[in-house]
Order: structure tokens, then sequence, then C-alpha cells
């Protein structure tokens, strides 16, 4: 599991598939040529008559300028991410960098480049020097055809990349691929399936449980539940994870608690252990609030002195928005913990809501943009347009102590009357939004 997401978000390993079928193309296609006849013939006379290297020799010297012209194209591609990586790392946040190697249109780009150099050089060792004119018919016409015809869609593709590679460094494009992959996870957790316990935990006494301990050093990147759970002993009723994924974990430190008490042996700890992604990087696969951390990280880099981008802050701010009127959709607020009935067993994790979103998303930037008013009325104005649609009077609570703080941070900093006045009346709007009723229903994500 770990391994297959590595290569997910890896820059080489699509591009190593796109070699191989490239390949593939160099030793099947002269084959082709060679045993079809009939193809041949059709092909040949039509080759013939439009393609002006109609020796072997004169072919050669056009694959050769075909495999420079697009070295050099692909030296461009290439450096044309290197600099895009660069910019987004500096401008942004490092936490983007995987962002960007996982871009699938890179990876398909780069890819059909190094497809089509390969099936040149293949098709190169095809074509032989004719001794005489009747060797004239022994060209490869339909490999030459489509050799042809991958250097042309190479060409047309580098435009396509080098606009792609300006757009994917826009602000707004960062912000808003990041959002709608929070979302998306988002809809990946499966809310009906569980229920939030808040206070204290019931069950089984800590005493009877079998607490496993983290053996790797690292972030949890996944957890797999349906192979931890197949990993158990029939015995078990209740798992408790005492790790959520993002988390970073230490060796010795509580991974995961069984009811009732059973012994394991080594097998079955390496078969627990197993459903366990650890890596030094944290991934947004089940991650949410690594999504947040990326967004967060943006509006603070923004907002520093050597940036000072109060406009992308403030566009961070909208989508955190965006991200926080769905998490609060979820019908949770956050404590304590998610039960979930998985066949015999009774799985427990750390639960997920609005409250601990909120934390993340807006602890930081406030004490950040203290002198700049524009992004703390904005994110008023965000939790005031999340409280007008929300039902859930807790929920509401919720987003109020959270603007509570934002407005504490903003006084406690220098800011000009004006300034002071249109937070005081943002602050007021929210308790007002938070204290209304509702026109309309909250949905759910599902």
């Amino acid at each position: 599991m770990k391994s297959w997401n590595a290569l997910q978000v890896s820059l080489w390993f699509r591009p190593v598939l796109f070699v191989t079928l490239g390949i593939a193309l160099g030793l099947v296609l002269p084959t082709l040529d060679s045993r079809l006849p009939w193809m041949s013939q059709e092909l040949r006379s039509f080759w013939l008559a439009v393609y002006v290297p109609t020796t072997p020799d004169s072919s050669r010297e056009v694959l050769l300028g075909m495999v420079a012209a697009l070295v050099t194209v692909m030296t461009v591609a290439t450096s044309m991410t290197m600099v895009t990586v660069q910019l987004a790392s500096t401008q942004y946040t490092p936490r983007l960098l995987s962002r960007f190697m996982a871009d699938r249109t890179t990876q398909r780009v780069l890819g059909t480049y190094l497809l089509t150099v390969v099936y040149l050089l293949l098709l190169l060792g095809v074509l032989g020097t004719p001794s005489n004119e009747k060797e004239l018919v022994a060209l490869p016409v339909l490999s030459l055809g489509v050799a042809l015809a991958l250097t042309l869609s190479c060409l047309l593709l580098l435009p396509f990349f080098l606009h792609h590679a300006a757009r994917s460094i826009e602000a707004s494009n960062v912000i808003a691929s990041i959002g709608r992959e929070v979302i998306r996870e988002l809809k990946r957790l499966n809310v009906k399936e569980v229920r939030e316990l808040s206070g204290p935990l019931p069950g089984p006494a800590e005493e009877d449980a079998t607490v496993l301990h983290a053996r790797e050093t690292g972030y949890v990147q996944l957890v797999d539940h349906e192979r931890l759970l197949a990993a158990l002993p029939r015995r078990v009723h209740t798992v408790r994870l005492d790790v959520r994924t993002g988390d970073f974990l230490i060796p010795g430190l509580p991974l995961l608690s069984l009811w009732p008490k059973v012994s394991l042996n080594a097998w079955q700890k390496r078969r627990v252990h197993a459903a366990f992604a650890v890596g030094h990087t944290r991934t947004t696969q089940q991650d949410v609030l690594y999504g947040v951390r990326q967004l967060v990280d943006m509006a603070l880099k923004a907002l520093s002195p050597a940036i000072n981008d109060v406009t992308t802050a403030v566009m961070v701010v909208n989508e955190l928005g965006a991200v926080g009127r769905a998490v609060a959709s979820m019908g949770q607020i956050g404590h304590g913990w998610w039960m979930q009935r998985r066949g015999r067993v009774t799985l427990l994790r750390p639960a997920f809501g609005l409250e601990p979103y909120l934390r993340d998303a807006f602890g930081e930037i406030p004490l950040a943009a203290t002198t700049q008013p524009r992004v703390i009325l904005r994110i008023l104005e965000v939790l005031a347009e999340i409280a007008s649609v929300e039902t859930d009077m807790a929920m509401r609570g919720v987003l109020v102590q959270t603007g509570r703080a934002v407005y504490e941070a903003a006084r406690l900093a220098e800011q000009r009357e004006r300034d002071v006045r249109f937070i005081e009346e943002r602050w007021n709007q929210l308790r007002q939004k938070a204290s209304e009723p509702s026109a309309l229903p909250c949905e759910t994500v599902h």
C-alpha cells in the first residue's frame, strides 16, 4: 500500500510506462511492416508519393534530426518543470512540491517525449543502408509514418505544456485545486456510517486492552481499515485507533488498542502494522487537515514581509470558507471519537469535524494578519456566511467561538480607528447571523 502510493505521486513512474510502450512500438511496428505485404504495398505507394526521403539512408538522416529536435524540446519541458517547482516552493510553500511532482499532465507530456525518442532510436536500428535501388521497397513505411506522427504530436505538445506550466503556478489555480482535493477527501469519510461519541469513552476498561505500539518513525499516510480488521484475531470485538492519519509516530507510542486482551504472535503483529502506511511526508489521502495546512501555509507566506501579497491571503480565506462549509455540512463537531460497526468489530477512531477544522484553518492566519485588516474582515465575513446557512446551533456556536478568537487577536494589535470600527461591525454581524434562524437546510456531504 505504501509503495503503490509512493509510485502514484512520483514524477518518474508514468514516464517509465511510456518508455515501455515506446520500446514495444519500436519492436512491433517494424515486424508488421515486414509481415503484412498487403498493408506494406498500400502504404508504400502512398508514402513514396508524399515522403521526400525515399531511401533508408535519407530516412535515417530525417530520424536523426527528429531525435535531436525532440531532445531539445524535452530539455525545455524539463527546465520548465523545474522552474515551476522552484517558484511554487519559494513563492507559496515547500509543501506544494509533491503536488507539482505528481501532476498528471506533466508526467504524460514528459512520457510522450521519452516514448517518441526511444521509438525513433529503435527505428534507426531497423533502417539499413541500401546497396542498390531495389531496396527502396524495403522502407518500413508504417513505422516511419508513426514516427512522423509522434514527432509532430510532440512539437504540438510544447506550447500546450508551456501554457499548462504557467497556469499551474497561478495562485488562484493552486488554491482552487487544493480546495477541490480537500472536499473530495471529505466525501470519502463516509460520515453516514459513523456515530460521534463525546465525553468519556464508553466500553471496556483500559486495563483489559491489548495495546500495540508504533515501530516506525514518520507520518501516518494511510490506514487500510479492511486490511487491519482482517489481520485481527477472531476474539477481538473492539478496536480503537490511537492515532489519526497525519500524526507523527515515535516508536513506542500507542498505535491502537484491542479488546479483549489477546496475545498476538510476530506474524499477526506484522499484519497489523502493515495496515498503516508510514512515511517521511504527509499526503492528502485520508488527511484532510494536510490540505488545510497547505492553504494556511500559502496565506502565511503571502502575509510575510518578504512577499506581502494580501490578495493571495484573501483568496486562501475564501477557499477555506468553501471547505469549511463542506465540513459543517457533515454534521460533525469533531469531539471525542467516531464509532463505526464493521462486521463483528466495533471500530473507534479520533473524530473529525468543524471544530478541529476551524482551529487549523483560522488559528494562525489572524495572528499573521494583525497589520492587514482586510484579511481579518474577510475571515469574519466568511464565518458569518457559513453561520447564515447552518441550521445546527452547536455548529453556529463553534463558528462564533472561532470568530471571537479572531476578533480578540485583531484587538490586541494596533489598528487604525476606522479599521477597528469595521472589525467591530463584522464581529457583530457574525453574532447576529449565528442567532438568526437559517433559511437554508443543511446539506450533508456523502
